[in-house]
């Protein structure tokens, strides 16, 4: 089977093209799209298993809008002729994703978890009703699938691929920037923090989150957060967001400090190497998924554990 892979993140790009590798005889091309010199990052992404690499460098594709890179992507689509093509699913791959199968005539699997091949189809799981439920889909042929950056391992190793050069087909735009707004330097990456403390619905209001601050300094972990702190009560940035419609986290250490573990969130953090959670409910589905779990009050058990930790750590 043919593969295509693409993501507006190398990093992303690389783990795809580990997803495609899983098929027996896959033969794996990479979309490289942008509009700075595509020279350092064809070298980055020639990879093992890796056949060749098609680049667009235009302008139109500065700020990677959906419609300038779904034709891009188009556009390779022709050339490298993919059964089936798998895109980074960050926000703009979620909106590239469906548009490009549209234009190519394919189904569409978004977030697919556990992805599986065979004769020519793709089955996938996905996260259905808000979490609450797992659903198993296929496609009856070809189809362009988005996978949640960190559910793969990046390839690594090094190849010789043909790399092609493709000059972009401008097409009419109907959207433009008009405006952009930098990110507060300040923010932390918890999808590549080494330790994560996060905080869940536990908390009674935001002035208590000032309670994970010394316990993350103490585990020099990033401090992360479920949906509901992040988008419905906007107590912290959706960048700290932990789950299916955040960020996806793989670290050494991840504790959960009142989350009760609903699968939105656990698919986010479950690859974690070892989870500690906090919770007073006994029966909370976050036990289910963590090595050391601690039933009892968030706002008597964190404090203890900063003590005990600050003791035994010397911080």
């Amino acid at each position: 089977m043919r593969f295509l892979v693409y993501s507006e993140d190398i990093d992303v790009e690389l783990e795809l093209v580990s997803a495609a590798l899983k098929s027996q005889g896959s033969q794996v091309s990479i979309a490289l799209v942008g509009d700075e010199d595509p020279k350092e990052n064809s070298k980055t992404l020639s990879v093992a298993g890796v056949s060749s690499i098609f680049q667009i460098q235009d302008p139109a594709l500065k700020d990677f809008l959906a419609e300038p890179v779904t034709s891009a992507l188009e556009q390779i689509s022709l050339e490298a002729k993919p059964d089936f093509v798998l895109i980074g699913a960050t926000k703009r791959g979620k909106e590239v994703a469906p548009k490009l199968a549209v234009r190519l005539k394919l189904g569409c699997i978004t977030d697919a978890q556990n992805l599986r091949f065979e004769d020519g189809h793709a089955t996938a799981d996905r996260v259905v009703w808000g979490g609450n439920a797992t659903s198993t889909v296929s496609s009856k042929s070809g189809a362009v699938i988005t996978i949640a950056p960190k559910a793969n391992e990046r390839a690594a190793g090094s190849s010789q691929p043909d790399v092609r050069v493709l000059n972009f087909e401008t097409k009419t735009r109907s959207s433009k920037v008009v405006g952009k707004k930098a990110k507060d330097s300040a923010e932390v990456d918890i999808k590549n923090a080494q330790a994560v403390v996060s905080a869940g619905r536990g908390f009674k209001k935001k002035e208590d989150l000032i309670l994970l601050n010394d316990l993350a300094g103490i585990l020099h972990a990033a401090i992360g957060a479920s949906r509901p702190l992040t988008s419905d009560l906007g107590w912290m940035p959706e960048s700290r967001q932990v789950g299916l419609s955040g960020s996806t986290v793989k670290p050494k250490l991840y504790v959960a400090v009142g989350i009760s573990g609903q699968i939105q969130h656990l698919t986010g953090m479950r690859d974690s190497k070892l989870i500690v959670a906090i919770n007073n409910d006994k029966n909370a589905p976050i036990f289910q998924e963590c090595d050391y779990g601690v039933v009892g009050d968030l706002y008597q058990v964190v404090p203890a554990l900063t003590k005990a930790l600050r003791a035994k750590t010397g911080r």
